[in-house]
């Protein structure tokens, strides 16, 4: 795994923070091959999900579904994003490389933008997967 330098760090921040202007978006983040958040966050003036705790759980265990899912792309090929709809929000996970990206959004929320998230976090990491 390439360590990311600081100033692709900045840039995923600064994409993050960008995407978090939309109104239906409450949190972007990404998220290493070890399950760790290494960018991003949530909206301010918005009320924080869970405990700290849950959150670490949440990214790992997000990163480990997204990779128990590689076991069917040679079947289907490989995954460009899992979507779950929960009664009051929707996850949206997007992997890259080593890397995850993971959208918390409204129910409102314009599907059709996942493509941009991923096009603008693929070309930040694409030397660093």
């Amino acid at each position: 795994m390439s360590l990311l330098p600081s100033n692709k760090l900045a840039e995923i921040e600064k994409n993050c923070n960008l995407i978090l202007e939309n109104d239906n978006v409450t949190f972007i983040g990404v998220v290493n091959s070890l399950g760790n958040l290494i960018a991003g966050g949530f909206k301010k003036n918005t009320t924080i999900i869970g405990t700290e705790d849950m959150r670490k759980m949440m990214y790992m265990q997000l990163k480990l579904d997204l990779d128990m899912r590689k076991d069917y792309d040679e079947l289907y090929g490989p995954v460009s994003y899992v979507i779950s709809k929960r009664s009051y929000a929707e996850k949206i996970s997007m992997p890259i490389g080593n890397y995850t990206i993971l959208l918390i959004t409204e129910l409102n929320f314009d599907l059709a933008k996942i493509d941009e998230v991923i096009l603008v976090f693929k070309s930040i990491l694409k030397n660093y997967s």
